[in-house]
């Protein structure tokens, strides 16, 4: 009874919520009718007060002759076009604003939703719009080949998500939650990776160049044949990462948790690569 109570107030609101919208339109298309009317009125008469009055046809009607021939209206007629033009163009961050509140809209409906092109759409347009996508949640999404290049993406719950192929260079995933995450083959060169978790990650071939990675954890991450050269991993957990022919040419490692000499040793140009003093000292043991 509650429930179906509840209901016809609802409905009743919404209905008074339509009939409101309604008045209001009917409202702002009268008076523009009728503004417009009476300035068009007010023009023909000045004219005519002037002196300006057009020779008409007798089968033409007056109102129709004044209307034709008036030079006024015709300056109105070129102005309003003008006025429109700037409105267009002033209007433009109030469409923005609605586009971006959209975009955001079918963001939130996409929640819980493995695959969305709606989503996937809506987050490279925010993006090329330059607004920030921080805490994005989106657990376990299809975000393959994304384009979210130099993203705001601090703090987003990404666990499990595809991001394959994804070009997210220059992005900020600082705090993001990554686990599980799939990221083979995408493009992180130059990202901040600042506390980020990416625990069980799969970052096969995917290019980490000059990535900063202070305080990632990497527990049980897959690197394989990833490029790592000249990335600042500090104070970082490598436990059970595979590091197997990942590229380390001039990376740097200071305050590495867990990293063993065999993993090391997995990689490629790992000669070249900085380490700190304690895993320097365990290298020169081998």
């Amino acid at each position: 009874m509650c429930d179906r109570i509840n209901s016809a107030i609802t409905k009743t609101e919404n209905m008074k919520i339509a009939s409101k919208k309604l008045r209001r339109t009917l409202q702002r298309i009268a008076i523009a009718i009728g503004g417009t009317t009476f300035l068009i009125a007010l023009i023909l008469v000045v004219e005519y007060f002037f002196g300006n009055k057009p020779t008409c046809n007798t089968t033409e009607a007056w109102i129709l002759c004044h209307i034709r021939e008036s030079t006024l209206l015709n300056l109105v007629e070129d102005f309003s076009i003008l006025v429109a033009v700037w409105l267009f163009f002033l209007e433009a961050p109030e469409r923005s604003k609605q586009a971006h509140y959209e975009a955001w809209k079918t963001i939130d409906a996409a929640n819980g939703l493995r695959t969305s092109y709606a989503r996937f759409q809506a987050l490279q347009d925010l993006n090329e719009d330059g607004i920030s996508i921080k805490g994005l949640n989106a657990p376990e999404a299809d975000l393959r080949g994304i384009n979210l290049a130099g993203a705001d993406l601090s703090h987003a719950y990404l666990s499990g998500a595809d991001l394959s192929f994804a070009n997210l260079a220059y992005a900020n995933l600082s705090h993001a939650n990554l686990v599980e995450a799939k990221l083979n083959n995408a493009n992180l060169s130059h990202t901040h990776l600042t506390a980020a978790d990416l625990s069980d990650a799969d970052l096969i071939e995917t290019n980490l160049q000059s990535t900063d990675c202070v305080g990632t954890d990497f527990v049980g991450a897959n690197f394989t044949r990833a490029n790592l050269s000249q990335a600042y991993l500090g104070d970082v957990n490598l436990s059970q990462a595979c590091l197997h022919h990942a590229n380390l040419k001039q990376t740097k490692f200071f305050g590495i948790e867990h990293l063993t000499v065999e993993q090391v040793n997995a990689a490629n140009f790992w000669q070249e690569a900085i380490f700190d003093t304690k895993m320097t000292a365990k290298l020169n043991q081998k």
